[in-house]
């Protein structure tokens, strides 16, 4: 019961945020845009780290640095006005999230230990590394010279993310590989327009296409993983048949 309460508090100041960095963005608020846009990951991080402190186990702590260097890229790109070195300073943190992430879901995938489920895995899975490959070969002629090498290391790594979310099918529960997978979509989603608006085409309202996917995928990928350590008021083993 106290987890739902803080659940809908959480919620409740993430969603507001939210809307404040959505705001902020579209009418130029600074200020605004510098209190309400870390502080989406404070929030996130702070709820997931009450809710999963118990556990404490490599996969939580995995997630928990996710959320620290998504964090440190949301700062990052705040300041790319001022000196476009921030871009990259963002991207490398969101580089070391997205490894974070990743692993912590293969950690995931050995701990469960078995194969069900393993077609279905395997065609997201290359579904994903499709996309992946052709917006990258479609985008890389308009990246900026000295950017081509850390964009190419930043999609490898956010395409691991995502397969690895796929191959979570059947080793865990249902409801947090769903979570998961539709947050590592959103999470790809928001990076894929986030490149396209600054590399190819400026996009109208680029601050909502970008951010709301954002917030949304990092909220479920959150929740995703901690449904995936706590069942109940417990902690339980993973389903060998879900």
């Amino acid at each position: 019961m106290y987890r739902e309460k803080n659940l809908a508090l959480a919620g409740t100041v993430y969603l507001l945020a939210l809307v404040g960095t959505c705001l902020a963005q579209v009418n130029g608020w600074q200020g605004m845009e510098l209190v309400c846009k870390p502080l989406l990951m404070v929030v996130l991080s702070g709820w997931f780290y009450l809710n999963s402190r118990r556990v404490g186990d490599r996969f939580t702590l995995l997630v928990q640095a996710g959320l620290f260097f998504s964090l440190i890229g949301d700062v990052a790109l705040m300041f790319t006005y001022l000196d476009d070195f921030n871009f990259l300073i963002g991207l490398c943190a969101f580089f070391l999230a997205q490894l974070c992430y990743a692993f912590a879901f293969i950690q995931n995938i050995m701990d469960a230990g078995d194969l069900s489920g393993l077609p279905l895995a395997v065609l997201l899975a290359v579904g994903i590394g499709a996309f992946a490959f052709f917006f990258t070969w479609d985008l890389l002629p308009h990246v900026e010279q000295g950017l081509e090498l850390p964009v190419i290391a930043y999609v490898g790594a956010i395409t691991l993310m995502g397969m690895a979310a796929a191959f979570r099918y059947r080793r865990t529960w249902p409801r947090s590989f769903w979570l998961v997978l539709a947050g590592a979509l959103l999470f790809i989603s928001s990076d894929s327009l986030l490149a396209w608006n600054r590399f190819r085409m400026p996009m109208e309202h680029a601050p909502l296409l970008i951010m709301v996917p954002y917030a949304a995928g990092q909220a479920l990928l959150a929740r995703g993983a901690l449904l995936h350590v706590l069942d109940g008021g417990g902690s339980r083993p993973l389903p060998r048949s879900a």
